[in-house]
């Protein structure tokens, strides 16, 4: 199966799914992950190995995203494991049939999905994002 990860780094899960430079996804085989491939987030503002942002950074107190280009970047995925997400992609996904599970705390992608995979994930009964200073549209 599939699993769909936002990253912030190559080995760090991104605090906000929207903002989240690229989606690492991981096919996970028999407890295996068998594959890796990155994609990259277009509507995001940092790339890949660059911070999002600090509490104390300036940044639009709200922004938006087209949710349609997440479920057609992710639609070939059976899930997507982050640690926030908005309502709006939230119900974008879940519409397109992807599981969305928010994680109980930091752990890397490759813990993550194996954890789903497993059916070992402990998730968060939370809606939003892990970063904070602004709103989600």
């Amino acid at each position: 199966m599939k699993i769909a990860i936002p990253i912030l780094t190559e080995t760090e899960v991104s605090a906000h799914f929207g903002r989240s430079p690229a989606f690492l996804i991981l096919t996970v085989e028999q407890g295996r992950i068998q594959h890796r491939e990155i994609r990259t987030n277009d509507q995001a503002g940092p790339r890949l190995g660059q911070h999002e942002h600090s509490p104390d950074s300036a940044h639009p107190q709200a922004h938006s995203h087209d949710h349609n280009r997440f479920v057609q970047l992710l639609g070939d995925c059976r899930a997507v494991v982050g640690l926030g997400m908005g309502a709006g992609a939230r119900r974008a996904l879940e519409s397109a049939g992807l599981e969305v599970r928010l994680l109980a705390g930091p752990c890397s992608p490759e813990e993550a999905a194996l954890q789903f995979a497993t059916g070992r994930l402990e998730s968060s009964s939370g809606l939003g994002c892990a970063c904070s200073g602004h709103h989600h549209a």
